[in-house]
């Protein structure tokens, strides 16, 4: 028979077990047997028997630190699992009490099932919110390439361009400095598209494009404009000439430029360039003034570089 004087821990909400000093199982209450299978006959049985898990060195150690020097052990389920039970996940908390002058082992097992289930349903949810984050932060990245760069050759479109230009020029009244505007076009770039398509033009502006990027320094700004139109933003220019090495560069880059495994096409840029404060005082009067600088250049044949 389960002794009587522990009925009372049949009204608590956690597994309890009790054992005398020689490990020989006393009492089990009601919620433990919810969680385990154990009947009348497991009375008086070596708990290590009854719940072989048990009976590993560490938690032997452990039941001797209890009953010899009131020590107190606590194990999680996270860290031990199944130790009493397969269905459950269960903390166990060791200890001892002295009733009638003997002392006994309790076994407090707190079943943290749900709670388990539901940190990892908030681990799924965080995981998956970060995934959601991740993924949002890349179509946000994307909309700013979209919204912000060329999508055939990949540098900064003309509203990107207007919008750090107009920092630029701010930045150059405020400290009274000098920025310069080089606008370029591909000569007779209709007459490739006919001669030799599209995609023969699409590879030659992704190859102007790198020209263009080699040619300038990093703190410069390389924009497509449109169409076979391209700028360039000079950006803290020393003297009105410091267009001439950017130029130069450009100019002797190899614009030889294979469209096919068959064909490669020896390409011509016209520039033009203008300066701020001497050419304009706004960013459209600027680039107006190196787009007829350039198309002066292209009227006289191309392939040249000419100021406002």
């Amino acid at each position: 028979m389960i002794s009587s004087k522990f009925n009372i821990l049949n009204y608590i909400n956690e597994g309890i077990i009790i054992a005398n000093k020689d490990l020989e199982l006393v009492f089990w209450n009601s919620r433990l047997g919810e969680m385990v299978d154990l009947s009348e006959d497991s009375l008086n049985k070596k708990i290590y028997e009854l719940f072989p898990k048990l009976n590993k060195s560490f938690f032997i150690d452990s039941i001797e630190g209890v009953l010899e020097r009131d020590f107190k052990y606590f194990y999680s389920s996270a860290m031990h699992r199944n130790l009493i039970s397969d269905e459950a996940d269960l903390n166990i908390k060791l200890s001892r009490f002295e009733h009638g002058g003997e002392i006994y082992l309790i076994i407090e097992c707190i079943d943290v099932t749900s709670q388990n289930i539901r940190i990892n349903q908030l681990k799924e949810y965080n995981k998956d919110l970060h995934t959601l984050n991740k993924r949002l932060m890349e179509q946000e990245q994307e909309i700013t390439r979209l919204a912000y760069y060329d999508n055939l050759t990949g540098l900064a479109n003309r509203t990107f361009f207007y919008h750090m230009a107009e920092k630029f020029l701010y930045d150059a009244k405020r400290n009274n400095k000098k920025i310069g505007f080089m606008f370029i076009d591909i000569d007779d770039f209709k007459g490739i598209n006919d001669t030799y398509g599209h995609l023969a033009g699409d590879k030659i502006l992704k190859e102007v494009s790198k020209i263009l990027e080699a040619s300038t320094r990093l703190s410069d700004i390389v924009a497509r404009h449109g169409g076979d139109e391209f700028l360039i933003l000079l950006s803290d220019c020393k003297n009105y000439k410091d267009y001439d090495v950017i130029a130069t560069r450009i100019a002797n880059s190899n614009k030889n430029i294979k469209i096919s495994d068959e064909a490669s096409i020896e390409i011509s840029l016209s520039i033009g360039v203008s300066f701020y404060p001497k050419d304009g005082k706004n960013i459209d009067q600027l680039i107006s003034k190196a787009d007829k600088a350039m198309y002066k250049v292209k009227k006289s044949g191309g392939n040249k570089c000419a100021r406002y």
